[in-house]
């Protein structure tokens, strides 16, 4: 039994669970999220000012009217017209596209390389994401505890990017998936779903290291160790890739130069950070926030530091009450962008990245359940900050 399950289900959560499923539950609470997402970004782009939208080198965003642009447009900006662009043009004579790994700019080529196909795409994957999220919940923590954790993932402040066209949710749904097979005992198939995931992300190789644990602390035959040699088989296919029609199998590093990307130990990057943050603090005012011209990524300092601060906080929690399994895929996904900082904006994209570490939104939903009555403050300062960074995002500002 995990130390998590200690949580107690409410008196009528029995009733209310005979009476509407569970899926049908979690499905209202999605669709609902998404709504609100989708009105504030339409609402934002109407009545706010707009930065200079980012163009990618090569790539001309589609003409789009009105409408489609402000319901549509608008959630493939920034990393979003990357990833369209290697749909529509592949990775050729763009060395630096190679940053962004290639599964999910595949399956937006299939399904027609378009702003509505990504976003259909990406609220497919969130979709099958968040249930299994909410059926690992449901095993690790308790029923109860499940439907907060729930909460925390779909109404996180940045979840926005599950909207977007962005690879987040298509990450998420593997993740998720490969540690709940995890959990099943399907060891072979959750190295296989890693496989796939490490296409998609550098994220998907770290769910090597939750298997290995689960291996060890299982004392499984050697047989089942093999099943490590699944994990890396995206990234391996992709780097053939690219040696084949780049020549070099780590042109994806080498791209990372192009975003100020480099090594750095974790204190530098921390007190570069707290620098960082004072630094730019004068300019969180709405007046910098939604300026006119190119926008100014240096304010996201401001927030990159709090989020970060946030997901140490949760990882410490979730160490005391998750599975090794859980809580080192969280630890080793933080870790990354803390020992590859950017230059000017060291924890760059802090918000986002946290999104990769969902085992601390289950700690995040142990810790609610325990203490209901933050749920519902918590819940709307989340909501406040999240319609703030919707805005942005959808007004061209750079968010995460």
């Amino acid at each position: 039994m995990n130390r998590a399950v200690s949580s107690h289900e409410p008196p009528s959560a029995e009733g209310a669970t005979a009476r509407v499923s569970p899926i049908a539950v979690l499905v209202g609470i999605v669709a609902l999220s998404r709504v609100l997402i989708f009105e504030a970004g339409a609402l934002a782009f109407r009545f706010l000012q707009h930065a200079w939208v980012q163009s990618v080198p090569g790539y001309l965003p589609p003409a789009a009217g009105y409408w489609t642009q402000s319901l549509l447009g608008v959630w493939a900006h920034w990393d979003g017209y990357w990833y369209l662009s290697i749909a529509t043009l592949g990775y050729a004579g763009r060395s630096v596209s190679t940053a962004f790994f290639p599964l999910y700019p595949a399956l937006l080529h299939l399904l027609g390389s378009t702003a509505l196909s990504g976003v259909l795409l990406s609220l497919l994957c969130f979709g099958v994401g968040a249930w299994l999220f909410f059926l690992l919940a449901r095993r690790e923590l308790g029923h109860e505890a499940a439907w907060y954790a729930a909460l925390v993932l779909v109404f996180f402040p940045s979840s926005f990017y599950f909207n977007a066209v962005y690879p987040e949710a298509l990450v998420l749904a593997l993740s998720v998936g490969a540690l709940y097979l995890l959990s099943l005992r399907r060891y072979a198939w959750a190295a296989l779903v890693a496989g796939i995931a490490s296409a998609a992300s550098v994220d998907g190789l770290l769910l090597g290291l939750p298997i290995l644990i689960t291996l060890w602390q299982e004392r499984r035959p050697w047989r089942e160790w093999l099943s490590l040699l699944l994990v890396p088989l995206g990234l391996l296919a992709y780097m053939i890739y690219l040696y084949a029609h780049l020549g070099s199998p780590l042109a994806f590093q080498s791209a990372q130069v192009h975003w100020g990307r480099h090594f750095a130990l974790p204190w530098v990057t921390l007190w570069q950070s707290v620098s960082a943050f004072a630094g730019h603090l004068h300019q969180f005012t709405w007046h910098e926030l939604f300026a006119n011209g190119k926008p100014i990524i240096g304010v996201s300092n401001v927030w990159n530091l709090v989020f970060a601060i946030v997901g140490i906080v949760l990882l410490v929690y979730a160490v005391k009450l998750l599975r090794p399994a859980l809580w080192s895929y969280a630890l080793v996904v933080l870790v990354v962008p803390i020992l590859y900082p950017s230059s000017g904006v060291p924890l760059m994209s802090s918000p986002r990245f946290l999104l990769s570490a969902w085992p601390i939104f289950l700690a995040a939903g142990v810790l609610l359940s325990r203490r209901p009555g933050w749920t519902r403050p918590l819940l709307w300062v989340s909501i406040a900050i999240g319609g703030l960074f919707v805005a942005l995002f959808t007004t061209a500002h750079w968010v995460a």
